[in-house]
């Protein structure tokens, strides 16, 4: 089921489960952000915290803090003040402090128990405000920005993109290599590989290979950097539980999910695992514009890709650039992180994309201007140079038959849209379709297909010339 399915059931008798679903998707960015991008004006996942229902409120409480927006903070700070079902409030506390609210936890005070009963529930509130408060604590909060010495780094791009990141890492300074699907670099300059706007993630390896024994994994890694961190184990397939426990018992440190500065990395295949580290407290300034998103947005990292490779295709300096169904604009932005333009303008017929665009904009200082208008209305006084963007492709918002109507059309006003010479570079999993499309209109040439990987589904990128 969708998480635009579990949405809809948020008021009915099923929100419960509804509300746990939606957790479970919002344990990773991706999710968290196609999560929040749905919730639209949040009022669905307010009034669940007001529900009668104390597992719908707690589920609703779990949920809030797992998509760390603060548009959900007032409604937690006065939940918690009427809150009286002792196995609620930890997560509402745990929420509260995903959210960074020090002061409503630390003036809060756990209720007495009353009966051997309530002595368990009243020692989970305690230990969640406890947990909630851990946060707050100075632990080399100070943001990293070099390694003790020079070693080897493995920079990451969106599959498909690698020789993209390769090219930025190159003009930051570094000579990368192609290793393991990754940029090797050899640097303690941490701070200059987050200066790669391609760059997904990096990893610090440790060991190949070795023995998939709690023992022997801790010996190889040895000292962690920091006194807390997380372990993420992937790709294992039996007691996951059982071998996080093993490893947090052997291995310095406490191991801390809800506050680190490292990831171990721990990738499971058969008896045997590669180990990484991974550095959460690294400075990283970029997508400064990033405030908001919406349903569906692209990862700003795939965004800094598309738009990189995109122009390789230019035909003109300072071109015009149009995202005809810009969400929030990431793809405009991270094109005019690469150098100026004459025009940006982003169309999106829902308004709210519009607006987040423009706070966006407003945030990283960026000169692209936004139009609520459906792009297959949308007139301009000049084509445009490039249009950039990533097309609506049924996986998270409309659906096949939907667009199997809006690309014919859009495909329709390519021509006039682009100026002489001008070129579209579109970006979607409707692979058939569009090229169907395509393949009926006359002046256009298709010059590149090329395939690519985001959260687990294959977009492809069509890369169009209008004829001059």
């Amino acid at each position: 089921m969708t998480a635009q399915r579990y949405i809809e059931q948020l008021s009915g008798e099923a929100a419960g489960e509804a509300l746990s679903a939606l957790c479970t998707l919002s344990k990773t960015k991706a999710g968290r952000e196609q999560v929040n991008g749905l919730l639209g004006d949040r009022l669905s996942l307010h009034e669940a915290a007001a529900s009668l229902t104390p597992k719908v409120r707690k589920n609703a409480y779990r949920l809030m803090g797992a998509l760390e927006d603060e548009r959900d903070l007032p409604v937690l700070k006065e939940a918690l003040q009427r809150e009286e079902t002792l196995f609620t409030i930890p997560s509402l506390l745990l929420a509260l402090g995903r959210l960074g609210d020090e002061d409503t936890l630390r003036a809060y005070v756990a209720p007495t128990s009353q009966s051997a009963e309530t002595d368990g529930l009243v020692g989970q509130i305690v230990l969640a405000q406890k947990k909630a408060l851990q946060q707050f604590e100075s632990y080399g909060s100070e943001k990293l920005t070099r390694l003790k010495k020079p070693q080897k780094v493995l920079c990451y791009a969106s599959e498909g993109f690698l020789d993209v990141l390769m090219e930025e890492l190159l003009e930051l300074g570094f000579e990368p290599v192609a290793e393991k699907g990754a940029a090797s670099v050899i640097t303690d300059r941490i701070d200059l590989i987050y200066r790669a706007n391609c760059l997904a993630e990096a990893l610090l390896p440790i060991a190949y290979d070795v023995p998939l024994d709690a023992d022997q994994i801790a010996r190889r890694v040895g000292q962690l950097p920091g006194a807390r961190y997380r372990i993420e184990l992937r790709g294992y397939t039996r007691d996951r539980r059982k071998l996080i426990g093993a490893l947090a018992q052997a291995l310095p440190g406490q191991n801390n999910p809800s506050a680190y500065d490292t990831e171990l990395r721990v990738d499971c295949h058969m008896d045997q695992a590669d180990l990484y580290l991974k550095l959460w407290n690294v400075l990283d300034e970029r997508y400064p514009w990033r405030q908001r998103t919406v349903s569906a947005s692209i990862h700003p990292a795939t965004a800094a890709c598309l738009a990189r490779y995109a122009k390789r295709f230019e035909k003109r300096d300072r071109p015009r650039v149009l995202d005809p169904f810009c969400g929030c604009g990431s793809l405009l932005f991270a094109r005019e992180s690469l150098g100026p333009c004459r025009v940006l303008v982003g169309v999106d017929k829902s308004g709210s994309a519009v607006e987040s665009a423009r706070m966006n904009a407003r945030a990283g200082k960026s000169k692209a201007s936004f139009v609520t208008k459906d792009a297959l209305r949308f007139e301009a006084r000049e084509g445009f140079d490039l249009i950039l963007s990533n097309l609506p492709f049924g996986n998270r918002v409309g659906n096949h038959e939907d667009n199997t109507r809006l690309y014919d059309r859009f495909v329709w006003r390519l021509p006039e849209l682009l100026s002489p010479g001008g070129v579209a570079v579109l970006y979607t999993m409707e692979y058939k379709l569009l090229k169907t499309c395509l393949g009926r209109v006359r002046g256009l040439d298709l010059r590149e297909q090329k395939r690519t990987e985001a959260g687990g589904l294959l977009p492809w990128i069509f890369v169009v010339d209008k004829a001059e």
